[in-house]
């Protein structure tokens, strides 16, 4: 529902259906009294010529009063009296629509009469003074009152179907003037660091919207060239401390091979040795995210058994599982295939399974799945460790984003390790979903869609 109030189309398309009802039921009831005006107008004057041709058959002609003095047409009755109302002549049928009139003479010459109505007539009678008495002009205005009710009827009809037209109508009309806007969503999803090179197309757009479409390609531009220095100097970093890092191992490695320090020396060199591997690591790791974020880095995809690649990403952690007493299975169909690099996917398999053995207590199970479903290929990571308090989940997988500062340091983790599975998941148009409560475990899933 607020969704429903904040929407733009919703909106105008309502608006639009106010406009067309006020603008419809404005110009039906204009039509229908304009209608009406003229069918009681020409009413008037058919009434008025009639009289006037009676006046001048019975006081400039002076016809005698016979049958053909009545002839005025099909759609009037006359009725011609003496002084005293008496009746001298009227015509045929007249007595049953339009009563003899009872009471004294009317003041004045011209004098209009109405009803008695009923549901089967509406009497309309017009009496004139003659020289010889009066004469009465009647006319059932029943049928003219009919089509002017169905008339009005129409009005209404078309007034209660405006808004649902409108707002139809409305709708399209709006959706249709909303596609440049679309185009604009569609081109701005398409953004991400590997195709920052898109532009928007102006040609594409309205006049209003071609500011708009310039500014965002300026934008753009500026944020290739910043996310470009950005990966530039995340990889000349990475490279020049490779360099230092590799000849200081090598210089404690000297040092601890020639011999003859105190055992506290040793043990700080060999401390710096620990540091300086995991330098080196964490090195390896930038320099990886550097590559796979540039947007000429392609890889090699090739149909993989999944069983195969299970077995060969758990071998070189059966050690380290045995050591922490974990036990580390796979559970995959046999025959499953997707297409994938092979030395990408078990480099994120390992980081995956790092992380699990790193969280995990003793006497746990740490399980490699894999299942197809309509989605594509899900390879899972479960573990029942320690599991990731929620407030992170939202972050995890940027870089250096670590749940636990201080544990991670102490275990080893640098912050890259989902980092990098999201890159090179990326590289197989694949997605990562992390599912974790914590005392239950955690659950990484990579799924590789249908191709």
């Amino acid at each position: 529902m607020i969704r429903l109030r904040k929407s733009l189309l919703v909106h105008l398309s309502l608006g639009y259906a106010a406009t067309l009802t006020g603008l419809v039921g404005a110009a039906g009831l204009f039509l229908y009294s304009s209608i009406e005006h003229i069918v009681y107008t020409q009413v008037h004057r058919d009434f008025m010529n009639t009289a006037r041709l009676l006046l001048h058959k019975l006081d400039d002609d002076r016809l005698p009063v016979n049958k053909e003095i009545l002839d005025v047409g099909e759609h009037f009755l006359v009725r011609i009296m003496d002084d005293r109302q008496a009746l001298l002549l009227e015509s045929q049928g007249m007595d049953r629509k339009f009563p003899m009139p009872t009471g004294p003479a009317p003041n004045g010459d011209w004098v209009w009469m109405k009803g008695p109505s009923s549901e089967e007539h509406s009497p309309r009678t017009l009496r004139v003074r003659y020289h010889g008495g009066w004469v009465q002009i009647s006319r059932d205005l029943r049928h003219e009152e009919i089509l002017l009710q169905e008339c009005f009827q129409a009005v209404l009809i078309v007034l209660a179907l405006a808004p649902l037209i409108g707002a139809a109508f409305g709708y399209w009309l709006v959706k249709a003037g909303l596609k440049p806007l679309r185009y604009l969503e569609d081109e701005a999803e398409n953004l991400c660091p590997g195709n920052l090179g898109i532009r928007i197309d102006s040609s594409r757009l309205p006049t209003e919207l071609t500011p708009l479409s310039e500014a965002l390609n300026h934008s753009i531009a500026r944020l290739e060239s910043s996310f470009a220095r950005l990966s530039d100097l995340n990889s000349d970093v990475a490279h020049e401390l490779r360099t230092p890092v590799h000849s200081l191992r090598l210089e404690v490695e000297h040092i601890l091979a020639e011999g003859g320090l105190s055992e506290a020396a040793e043990e700080q060199l060999a401390g710096m040795m620990g540091t300086l591997d995991h330098m080196t690591a964490l090195i390896e790791q930038m320099l990886f995210l550097a590559r796979s974020e540039d947007p000429a880095h392609q890889v090699e995809l090739v149909p993989l058994d999944v069983q195969d690649l299970f077995r060969f990403a758990r071998e070189p952690f059966l050690p380290l599982a045995e050591e922490n007493q974990i036990t580390l299975e796979t559970d995959a169909p046999a025959g499953l295939q997707l297409r994938g690099n092979a030395t990408l996917l078990r480099r994120a398999l390992h980081n995956l399974l790092a992380n699990a053995i790193r969280h995990s207590p003793p006497g746990s199970t740490i399980t490699l799945a894999a299942r197809q479903t309509s989605d594509g290929t899900i390879l899972e990571v479960r573990d029942h460790g320690e599991g990731i308090p929620k407030q992170f989940l939202a972050t995890l997988g940027q870089r250096f984003v670590r749940t636990d500062v201080s544990r991670s340091r102490r275990r080893g983790g640098a912050g890259l390790g989902l980092a990098i599975v999201n890159g090179i998941a990326k590289l197989h148009d694949a997605s990562v979903q992390i599912e974790s409560e914590e005392g239950v475990g955690t659950v990484a899933k990579i799924t590789f869609p249908t191709t």
